[in-house]
């Protein structure tokens, strides 16, 4: 009999990750509620704070310093984290539409994604939207290298309120004159929602500091050399800065619900929709029925706390808070030397001591997400439920299968390649495969989760298995699938199995496997694995096969097991977690096909034993030495970093061993050896290539997509291995 864990009962999804949301993930992380899952979907793995925005464009602030990072802040509440972006919801069945997987189910929805200004124009190279403020902080990077070449351009900054003032005057205060800026408004006055002083103050201002505006201005085309108005003006300009009020996205209203005549979303005072009681909402992307109020960072600060607690309060069926809105939000205005001006309805004042006073709100407000309580063990919850009291007892052996009907439906949802003529698969005892070979390879690979993201983990996983059949020269062609999915309500069951098998197949249709049949179960963690069949056409590559005169080539970065170690620890930059996760998925696939093309004879894929353990596996078998290099492997972005933290994957001490096996250089130290011992989830391959092609070669594998391919090593005529500097 096995005990149970605590099972999630309902599905919290959360859209979007802006300033209400993220307070949401940070109140669950503080004060866990049993029975709920959550779940967190975010266009960037890092969700921007607006309220520092003038800030990092005058310079004063990182890119760092004004960013949450999500993975970690996921990892402190124990949810999921999804990198893609919302196409729609279907709030009739409790699903949301995303661009690049399957959809996602929720019991209780928190949208939070803010609105985007300019849409129409968003498509043009030389339009930079402020918002998403996400994606303006990238693009801000080709601002940033042209005022500092020094060559003069026009900028055009549209919009008249507060945000465009900020803007150009940080512009204009970092970069001098390389600019000449341009404010356009639609409206007959800056800052028009201000009082009369705020406007006469910043309108003073942008005189003193050389920046032009033109109101009456309704921009009405945009050209890579002019912006155009309804009026039939015409302003030339190099760049624009779009800073206008924002606009709702389309799929709002396309998904159904109750939307104001600008298309944002309604919501009553408990912030839930009023045409479907299961969703709430915060932020810009929201009308506040009977409390309407201008689109600012303010408000969906202060509706954060609401969200989370009415949000907890729904999945109990109790009573929700209602959220009353300021009818006067304070507006602090960032100008030129450290100053900054405050106003409150009829208020004003202007002070430096007034800027110094923002900047300490700011950061207070963004180290509650930088200074989380990291874990004391090691020990990634993924999609795995906490443990708790035990529930019931639930049986072993046959009796722990997933059920027959959960099953059936699942399987009729995959879009699973038939790309062998399957004489029998999925909907059978067994599958019968004609193979049309008589020389098979057969391998099998089976892990828990390493990153909360089902989808992403079946791709992982997939990619992973059909490693060690590219390894060997062999051509895959099917797949069998065991799978473990954690006790949860039936409904949650049924999507965690359908994500991961669809991550799967989405690996396996790409490289034209089949996958025909496996096993379920439930168990008290999830876990994947494949057992993997391919055919030769050509002599498959043995280990023993490394010859003289030969070079390595190494066709991915170390550092999985390093970063995935981090997240653990809430080390792991998002950023670099997103990367981490983009090689895994990467399939060798046409690199082995490459290393056939240029005459390898002896492959292997770097997996949990490092690249210092299969690299010994080599020698052992082939009875050649070899020089590996080891500072010319390259490294996944972040890893230097987690290292000098002092963490290390759990097998980092059993594969040092295998240094044993070779003469270390005197020069070499710990920072140096660590990513040669880590062990790698879905790795590179390591192939043995002959010296005069190996340079031809690893070009092709650059040409094809494997940026970090490497030549790492040679084969030499010694009586023992070494590892260089």
């Amino acid at each position: 009999m096995i005990h149970s864990a605590s099972y999630y009962k309902h599905d919290l999804l959360l859209v979007g990750a802006g300033h209400s949301n993220v307070q949401v993930l940070r109140m669950f992380g503080m004060r866990p509620q049993r029975h709920v899952r959550i779940t967190v979907v975010a266009r960037e793995a890092h969700s921007p704070y607006s309220g520092m925005l003038p800030g990092f464009v005058y310079g004063m602030y990182s890119w760092e310093d004004i960013h949450i990072d999500l993975a970690k802040l996921c990892t402190f509440a124990n949810a999921r984290l999804i990198v893609d972006e919302v196409v729609q919801i279907s709030p009739s069945d409790n699903s949301v539409k995303l661009r690049e997987r399957p959809d996602l189910r929720y019991d209780c929805l928190v949208v939070n994604t803010g609105g985007e200004p300019g849409i129409k124009f968003r498509g043009l190279s030389n339009v930079t939207a402020v918002k998403p403020i996400g994606r303006f902080t990238t693009e801000w990077d080709h601002i940033v290298a042209q005022g500092e070449s020094g060559v003069h351009s026009k900028l055009v900054v549209v919009g008249g309120g507060p945000g465009s003032v900020e803007v150009a005057l940080a512009v204009r205060e970092r970069f001098g004159s390389v600019f000449d800026i341009t404010i356009v408004s639609a409206d007959p006055e800056l800052m028009i929602q201000h009082n009369r002083r705020v406007r006469k103050i910043a309108v003073a201002t942008l005189t003193r500091n050389d920046i032009k505006f033109l109101v009456d201005f309704r921009v009405s085309s945009v050209t890579d050399k002019e912006v155009g108005a309804e009026s039939g003006a015409k302003i030339p300009c190099d760049h624009v800065l779009w800073v206008t009020g924002v606009e709702a996205p389309a799929w709002i209203r396309e998904s159904g619900f109750d939307v104001d005549s600008g298309g944002f979303l309604k919501v009553d005072k408990k912030l839930r929709s009023t045409s479907h009681r299961n969703v709430f909402a915060g932020g810009d992307m929201v009308c506040l029925v009977g409390q309407e109020r201008p689109k600012s960072g303010v408000f969906a600060v202060r509706e954060g706390p609401i969200l989370a607690r009415n949000a907890r309060a729904f999945l109990k069926g109790k009573s929700l808070r209602s959220y009353n809105a300021q009818r006067q939000a304070l507006a602090i205005l960032r100008l030129p030397g450290n100053n900054a001006l405050a106003s409150k309805g009829p208020l004003c004042m202007r002070s430096k001591i007034i800027s110094r006073w923002k900047h300490r709100i700011d950061v207070k407000f963004m180290r509650r997400f930088k200074k989380l309580r990291a874990m004391s063990f090691p020990a990634l919850t993924s999609f795995v439920p906490r443990q708790s009291k035990v529930d019931e007892m639930r049986c072993g052996g046959c009796a722990s299968k997933l059920g027959a009907q959960l099953l059936d439906r699942v399987l009729s949802r995959l879009k699973a390649n038939d790309v062998l003529g399957t004489i029998n698969g999925l909907d059978d005892d067994a599958a019968v495969v004609d193979l049309g070979s008589n020389t098979i390879a057969t391998s099998c690979d089976h892990f828990k989760p390493m990153i909360t993201d089902p989808f992403r983990f079946g791709r992982v996983a997939a990619a992973h298995a059909l490693n060690d059949l590219y390894a060997m020269g062999s051509v895959p062609k099917i797949a069998l699938a065991l799978v473990t999915i954690p006790l949860m309500a039936e409904s949650l069951m049924e999507d965690d199995f359908y994500q991961v098998l669809s991550g799967a197949v989405s690996v396996f249709n790409t490289d034209n496997v089949a996958l025909v049949g496996g096993h379920s179960a439930e168990g008290v963690e999830a876990s994947l694995g494949f057992a993997v069949t391919g055919t030769h056409n050509d002599s498959p590559w043995f280990r023993s096969g490394m010859l003289q005169g030969q070079d390595l080539i190494l066709t991915k970065p170390l550092g999985t097991g390093i970063l995935l170690a981090g997240l653990m620890y809430m080390k792991t930059r998002a950023a670099d977690l997103v990367k981490c996760i983009e090689s895994m998925e990467l399939s060798n696939k046409r690199a082995a096909s490459l290393f056939r093309q240029f005459d390898a004879s002896a492959v292997t894929d770097i997996s949990g034993f490092g690249l210092v353990g299969h690299c010994a596996e080599l020698v052992q078998r082939s009875d050649v030495n070899i020089e590996l290099f080891a500072n010319s492997a390259n490294l996944l972005s972040g890893t230097r970093n987690i290292l000098s933290q002092g963490v290390k994957s759990t097998l980092h001490d059993a594969n040092v061993q295998a240094l044993d096996d070779f003469e270390v250089a005197s020069d070499l130290g710990d920072q140096n050896l660590a990513p040669l011992v880590d062990p790698q989830t879905s790795g590179g391959l390591l192939a043995a290539v002959p010296s005069d092609v190996s340079s031809e070669c690893l070009s092709a594998l650059l040409d094809a997509g494997y940026q970090h391919a490497a030549i790492v090593g040679r084969t030499v005529v010694e009586k023992s291995s070494r590892i260089l500097n």
